[in-house]
C-alpha cells in the first residue's frame, strides 16, 4: 500500500512537471487571453465536470474558444489530461524504460512497418552496429565517416524536437560532430540516415520530415480506435516539424486531404504555409488509409500503453515510416486547436472509465 502511494505521487509529480515542460507557451498565452466564457459556457462546463472533479481550469476552454472561435464543454483541460487521462491509460514506469528509440525494432516489427535506417547505437554507454553488435570507438568513426549526413537523437524522453540534430558534412567530419553532441548527452543515443519524404509533404516544407501525429486509443476488448490526426510541419529550414520548435500543425480529412487552417503552439492561425505559400487544403496526404492501418496493426504490440500519439512519415514510395510512438506525454493542445475535443462524443465515457464511474 505504502508503494503504491508513492507510484501514485511519482506519477502526480511527474504529470505536473510535464504539464509545465509542455505547456508553459500555451499557459503563457492564457495570461494574454481576453475571452471569458459566458455564464451559460461556464455552467455547461462545470456541469460536464463536477461529476469527476471538484473544479475545472476554465482557463483551457476559454484559450480553445478564443483560439479557433468554436466552444465545446467537451474540451479536455490540459491539466486533467496530463495528471489523470494519461496516467490512468499509459504505465508510466514501465514508460521509462520502453519509452526508447532504441528499442523500436524490438517493440515494432519491421515486417508490419518501415522505420528509418539505423546505423549506430548507444545503450547504457555501449556502441552497438545496426546488427546490435558492440562496437568500438573506433569503429564508430569508421561507420561515421562514410555518412554524408545523420540524424542523431536522444532515445529517451526527447521532445518537442529537443535532444534531435542533423549532423552532415558542411561542419566537418560527421564523425567529429557527432562526439561534440553526444558527449552532452548521457541517456542512449540512436543515429539514423536522413529520410526522403514523399513529394506532396515536401512541398509543403523540405527541409524538415513532416509528420503525421495519430492518436490511438487501445480498448480492454483489444480494438483499437483512432481519436485524432494532425500533421506537423517544420517552417523556414528547420531540420524538426514540433510546434515547441515554432513549427506548425494542420487537421486531416478523414480522406487524407489536408483541413483549410494550420496553428501553432500559440494558437496563431495559418491560412497558407509561411515558407512555401502553399494552401493546405491543396495537399493530399498519400497513403493516408494505410497510415491508419499501420497504427491499428502496431498498437497491440505495446498493452501497457492503451493512449499513444504515433508519429509517422510518409516516404519517397508513398510508404507509411514509423518515426515515433510517444508512450506518455502525447500532445493535446494541436489536436484541439484543430479537430475540436479531442474524445468527441465519447468525451463522458472516457472521463467514467478514468475517474471509475
Amino acid at each position: 500500500m505504502i508503494m503504491s502511494n508513492i507510484y501514485k505521487a511519482f506519477e502526480l509529480y511527474q504529470a505536473l512537471g510535464n504539464i509545465k515542460r509542455k505547456n508553459d507557451t500555451v499557459v503563457g498565452c492564457k495570461k494574454l487571453t481576453s475571452y471569458k466564457l459566458t455564464e451559460l459556457q461556464s455552467k455547461s462546463v462545470v456541469e460536464l465536470y463536477s461529476k469527476y472533479t471538484k473544479s475545472v481550469s476554465k482557463c483551457f476552454h476559454e484559450f480553445y474558444t478564443e483560439k479557433t472561435g468554436n466552444f465545446y464543454p467537451e474540451y479536455i483541460p490540459d491539466d486533467l489530461y496530463y495528471t489523470k487521462i494519461d496516467t490512468f491509460y499509459n504505465d508510466w514506469l514501465a514508460g521509462s524504460i520502453m519509452d526508447n528509440k532504441c528499442l523500436y525494432d524490438v517493440l515494432f516489427p519491421k515486417a508490419v512497418i518501415k522505420q528509418p535506417e539505423t546505423i549506430i547505437k548507444r545503450m547504457n554507454g555501449i556502441y552497438y552496429d545496426a546488427q546490435m553488435q558492440p562496437i568500438s570507438v573506433a569503429e564508430v568513426n569508421e561507420i561515421l565517416s562514410k555518412q554524408d549526413a545523420v540524424f542523431c537523437k536522444e532515445a529517451e524522453d526527447s521532445s518537442g524536437g529537443d535532444g534531435v540534430r542533423y549532423i552532415d558534412r558542411t561542419g566537418g567530419g560527421v564523425e567529429d560532430t557527432f562526439w561534440n553532441v553526444v558527449k552532452k548527452w548521457k541517456r542512449d543515443v540512436i543515429v539514423q540516415k536522413p529520410l526522403s519524404q514523399c513529394e506532396e509533404l515536401a512541398s509543403l516544407n523540405g527541409s524538415s520530415i513532416n509528420t503525421i501525429r495519430v492518436l490511438s486509443l487501445l480498448s480492454l476488448n483489444g480494438s483499437v480506435k483512432i481519436y485524432s490526426y494532425v500533421l506537423r510541419m517544420g517552417i523556414g529550414g528547420s531540420k524538426v516539424d514540433n510546434a515547441c520548435s515554432g513549427g506548425i500543425n494542420c487537421g486531416i480529412c478523414e480522406d487524407g486531404r489536408l483541413k483549410g487552417i494550420a496553428y501553432n503552439q500559440k494558437g496563431d492561425k495559418f491560412m497558407i504555409h509561411p515558407t512555401s505559400n502553399i494552401k493546405f487544403d491543396e495537399i493530399q496526404i498519400p497513403n493516408f488509409d494505410k497510415v491508419i492501418e499501420k497504427v491499428k496493426i502496431l498498437h497491440p504490440f505495446i498493452p501497457h500503453f492503451r493512449l499513444v500519439s504515433w508519429d509517422i512519415a510518409i516516404d519517397e514510395m508513398n510508404e507509411p515510416v514509423l518515426i515515433e510512438a510517444n508512450l506518455r506525454y502525447g500532445e493535446l493542445d494541436f489536436h484541439q486547436l484543430n479537430n475540436g475535443p479531442v474524445f468527441g462524443k465519447d468525451t463522458k465515457k472516457i472521463l467514467d472509465e478514468v475517474f471509475g464511474k
